[in-house]
């Protein structure tokens, strides 16, 4: 049995941290101006309570960092991810201590996650754009991998091609990219011992699919939560069946109607002690404000606990993002729509669209009158206040349909849980 204690609830533990946290703060105040400002109109200049500085969210980032000009931050390096509310594309930048913070937690989890595969074996990255993938390639080969990425642009076939040439040992890719690597024309004939994923839901459904078909224990697929913005976040432990932090974060969490008085967001359904909106604080974050950061993920059973002889925080799972929780009547988070695909439609890439009613669009042949009924079975076992407002008649069924390899609106990264259908 693993030694594992749950040690308190979702309050963030920081005792003997006060200076530390303040000092953080200090420091984000000194790079960025408009942050020193929050910290006086707050009176919370020089405090360590993490209680007392502002939540650090979408409008502010928008309005002073995304596209914002920083020249107190030098030799910063660049990254770009999906557009802001005005169409320019959000800058996220690194400092070269950043980046190598960032490349120690990751190549700390991935050397113990492969420390039974030899240095010297095949690793391979497939991720798409963004830090994670720029930074893969460096983290094994500081393992003492050989080491190889892939071109995002390359079509799917050309990915298939050199992952059958190359014949990874280790893989890190995103779990929509793997769903269609194992959809693909060409036939995937890899026999990786280990895999990562980032960048997606992925379920305990789907991670066990995915050791299923590569004849690998559930273990060996490790599930990394991670973001442009923060960098490592946490990954799956499969000792404990939670969610584990690195060691540089301190999570809170909260509660619908504070995000709403803070930020105007109510759209997090709160289940169960610890559960609700996620804000992350990281303590080698240097070049983006890391303070209280509303991350935009919902997250069900923050708590501490002990493992394996230390503390660490840890939580239950990512329920989705706070706007693509899909409504149909109730809410059904992200994380179970995904449990329920990789269920009776394992190895599949799918979306989720509104078209007058929740519409499941899932790349096969066919859709049969049984798989239906086991995706409908699944939302009333999974969502029963969905299946009420069915029962009801207040909403219609599920609906699921077959679309081609290239009929999902959400490109070849990341699956899309909201997007509108027409």
């Amino acid at each position: 049995m693993p030694d594992t204690t749950t040690l308190a609830g979702p309050t963030t533990h920081t005792a003997g941290r006060g200076a530390e946290l303040a000092a953080l703060a200090a420091g984000h105040a000194q790079r960025f101006p408009w942050y020193r400002e929050l910290l006086l109109e707050r009176g919370a200049l020089g405090s360590g309570d993490l209680s007392d500085l502002p939540l650090i969210g979408t409008d502010l980032l928008a309005a002073h960092y995304y596209t914002a000009q920083h020249p107190q931050l030098p030799d910063a390096s660049a990254y770009h991810t999906s557009g802001t509310s005005g169409g320019q594309r959000k800058r996220i930048l690194y400092s070269a201590a950043d980046d190598d913070a960032y490349i120690a937690q990751r190549r700390l989890l991935f050397g113990e996650f492969t420390s039974s595969v030899p240095r010297g074996a095949v690793a391979v990255a497939d991720l798409g754009t963004g830090h994670a993938a720029a930074s893969a390639r460096r983290v094994f080969l500081e393992l003492g991998y050989e080491a190889h990425d892939i071109d995002f642009t390359s079509p799917v076939d050309e990915h298939v091609a050199k992952l059958n040439a190359w014949r990874p040992d280790v893989f890190f890719t995103m779990p929509m990219i793997l769903d269609r690597l194992l959809q693909a024309r060409t036939a995937l004939d890899i026999r990786p011992r280990k895999i990562m994923v980032v960048g997606d839901v992925a379920p305990p459904a789907w991670r066990g699919h995915v050791a299923e078909r590569f004849d690998l224990r559930p273990e060996d697929v490790l599930d990394v939560f991670g973001s442009i913005e923060i960098g490592a976040i946490g990954y799956s432990c499969a000792e404990t069946g939670l969610y584990h932090f690195h060691d540089h974060i301190v999570p809170e969490v909260l509660a619908p109607e504070e995000l709403s008085r803070h930020t105007g967001n109510d759209r997090v359904p709160v289940r169960q002690e610890g559960s609700g909106a996620l804000l992350l604080t990281s303590l080698t974050r240097g070049y983006f404000p890391a303070v209280r950061y509303v991350t935009g993920d919902a997250v069900t059973g923050l708590r501490r606990i002990r493992h394996g002889g230390r503390e660490v925080f840890a939580f239950e799972r990512i329920d989705g993002r706070l706007a693509g929780d899909f409504k149909h009547g109730e809410r059904i988070s992200n994380h179970d729509l995904a449990q329920i695909m990789a269920e009776v439609f394992p190895g599949h890439p799918f979306e989720a669209g509104d078209d007058d009613g929740l519409v499941i669009r899932v790349v096969t042949d066919t859709v049969d009158d049984d798989q239906v009924a086991a995706v409908r079975a699944a939302v009333d076992r999974w969502a029963p206040d969905v299946a009420q407002m069915i029962a009801s008649g207040l909403v219609g069924p599920v609906r699921v349909r077959a679309v081609a390899p290239d009929g999902l609106r959400s490109g070849h990264a990341k699956r899309r849980l909201d997007l509108k259908e027409g």
